[in-house]
């Protein structure tokens, strides 16, 4: 069996930087966290609108966004997710108050974006870790400033993100030919725009229920293939 060493990397580095993050936050004043948080949301709209902005389809933009938010709002994922981390908060005992608001919102962060499918997708068929140990190296630094304003649910996030990519790693000869260009393409556009309502919720611009979102991503895959067909 093929073991997804990338995508274990790519979970360390969250936890490591969670980690050093948590470190770093307890020792920063309420005005250093403040701008330290209202500065990752601000970077987090540049790299939202850097991912949007490529989008060659905006109505099938619209479409993913619209199809995935209903399919989302009926499945009540928001509450879910929420769930779910309200008991792992409570089986970790844990007193962060923000603890589920962090787990959610770095799980989609870090579960967002081409490099999310190409990494994986690049080490199963080829063997190389190279985009994988990239995007390690941005997640550490995003989860730094994300568990130092978060807390450790951040941490935790780690574990989602190994299931995702370890799988994508294992079932990349099925999923090749599925995953193609226009697909990833339309993925990363939609993606962008749920990165930008993370950014929103941050800067305390918007209450965006960002689990509701996320069925967005598989609704552009689908439009993606039915328009190429």
């Amino acid at each position: 069996m093929l073991i997804p060493v990338g995508s274990l990397v790519n979970a360390g580095a969250i936890m490591a930087g969670g980690t050093l993050g948590l470190f770093l936050g307890r020792r920063l004043t309420s005005g250093l966290q403040s701008i330290a948080f209202h500065g990752l949301g601000l970077c987090l709209v540049v790299i939202a609108l850097q991912m949007a902005l490529q989008m060659e389809r905006p109505l099938q933009l619209l479409f993913s966004i619209l199809l995935g938010g209903i399919l989302g709002e009926i499945c009540d994922l928001d509450r879910l997710f929420n769930l779910g981390g309200d008991k792992l908060k409570r089986t970790l005992r844990s007193g962060d108050s923000r603890f589920t608001e962090g787990f959610v919102s770095a799980t989609a962060l870090f579960g967002i974006g081409s490099m999310v499918i190409l990494g994986p997708l690049d080490e199963g068929l080829t063997g190389d870790h190279t985009i994988l140990f990239t995007k390690s190296i941005l997640d550490f630094c995003f989860a730094i400033a994300l568990s130092a304003a978060f807390g450790i649910g951040v941490i935790f996030s780690a574990f989602p993100i190994l299931l995702v990519e370890g799988l994508i790693t294992i079932m990349a000869g099925s999923l090749q030919s599925m995953l193609t260009t226009p697909v990833i393409l339309d993925i990363k556009v939609t993606g962008g725009v749920i990165i930008l309502a993370i950014a929103l919720n941050i800067l305390e611009l918007a209450r965006i229920k960002l689990a509701n979102l996320l069925p967005a991503l598989p609704a552009a895959a689908f439009l993606a293939h039915w328009t190429a067909g």
